[in-house]
């Protein structure tokens, strides 16, 4: 007995050191092993069990990564950060802890990673689709046309020493649009409305009325990048005020009609420069007026920097009529401008000069010059 079980504690040695210098594999079975022999029994066979945990299920490997490019430089990068935010494909989306870069801006193209899944839509926002009653415009009024549809004040005096009031009531809104949603740099197709009542009071004579322009139209506009157009109709008819027909009992009143097919371009060099250039032609006229005019004119809106909410404008507009045998009629004006980030719409307040034929049309044959202060509201 002695001699047998001295040859089972030997042999319970040498596999004791065998199985320490075993594989994991090895020791598995080991384990195994020892627990069959348990099983049966025998308690007193020592056998040492392997402590390596099981492996653990290997990692996730994330969503393939698709790039978007945008043309344009950083304003793209915004355009394409505000459809969709690069923080959420992070441990909730994915189950694992990845992250991707924001972009990539190369100056003339801006490349944003994201998973493929969200590509679709961070770049659906560039379809274009259906809007009935859109925010924004295509097209936008001149800053410096006398006679375009806003709402405006701007008290000036004349070189023969009057002190007037040219007060303007009206606007410019989209029916319908087909292109890209939103009133921020939007393009496509749209039609507009627009109105105005154009009025001159004498403040010299207690703000009587001294006579009004009324504008009505449509247009199609149309935007593509820097380029702008608009082709439409526009009606014109001017009426004298009755208190000044009043003073001047001798004054032969006229009825400036204008009943006219437009058509309009303008182009973007750079973001804050405009140049435009626009001939209407009437087809029906009356009360002195003629079927030509044009307009031309170049403007410069600067955006505020990220630290101010106001910016600097200048503008100019020249306009030739063949009533007035197409002498120039000058506008300029200058002076600080708030812009909506989203609506796109601007007020601005500042100075104005002009010089030659009148812009009101009861009295289209003066001509004058004068210097005076405004406020504007554009659509």
């Amino acid at each position: 007995m002695a001699d047998g079980r001295s040859r089972r504690t030997a042999l319970a040695l040498l596999y004791a050191v065998v199985a320490a210098m075993s594989t994991p594999s090895m020791a598995a079975e080991s384990s195994v092993a020892s627990e069959e022999t348990t099983a049966r029994g025998e308690k007193d066979l020592p056998v040492l069990l392997s402590d390596h945990a099981p492996l653990a299920d290997p990692p996730q490997e994330p969503p393939p990564i698709a790039p978007l490019v945008f043309p344009g430089d950083a304003p793209s990068m915004a355009a394409a950060t505000e459809e969709f935010d690069s923080t959420q494909f992070g441990t909730e989306t994915l189950g694992v802890d990845a992250a991707y870069p924001p972009g990539e801006i190369t100056g003339s193209e801006t490349t944003v990673f994201v998973p493929a899944q969200f590509a679709s839509s961070a770049a659906g926002g560039e379809e274009y689709e259906w809007i009935v009653l859109p925010q924004g415009l295509l097209w936008h009024s001149y800053l410096a046309g006398p006679q375009e549809p806003r709402i405006s004040a701007i008290l000036f005096g004349d070189d023969d020493g009057g002190f007037f009031w040219d007060a303007t009531l009206g606007g410019r809104v989209g029916l319908l649009r087909y292109g890209t949603p939103g009133a921020a740099d939007p393009h496509g197709w749209q039609w507009d409305l627009e109105g105005a009542a154009i009025t001159r009071l004498d403040m010299w004579e207690s703000q009587d009325v001294e006579s009004v322009d009324y504008r009505f139209g449509t247009e199609l506009t149309w935007a593509e990048g820097p380029w702008a157009m608009k082709a439409g109709y526009f009606h014109i008819s001017s009426h004298v005020g009755d208190e000044y027909l009043i003073r001047n009992p001798t004054f032969e009143r006229i009825n400036y009609v204008t009943e006219s097919l437009i058509w309009g371009v303008s182009y973007k060099p750079t973001q804050p420069v405009r140049l435009y250039g626009e001939a209407a032609y009437a087809v029906h006229c009356a009360g002195g007026a003629q079927p030509w005019q044009f307009q031309t004119g170049a403007e410069w809106t600067p955006a505020p920097s990220p630290s101010r909410w106001i910016a600097p404008f200048a503008a100019a507009n020249l306009g030739f009529f063949e009533a007035t045998e197409y002498h120039m009629q000058t506008t300029l004006q200058a002076g600080w401008a708030l812009q909506g980030s989203r609506s796109a719409q601007r007020l601005r307040f500042g100075f104005q000069y002009g010089q030659g034929p009148t812009n009101q049309f009861s009295f289209f044959q003066r001509s004058d010059e004068y210097l005076g202060w405004g406020i504007w509201f554009d659509y």
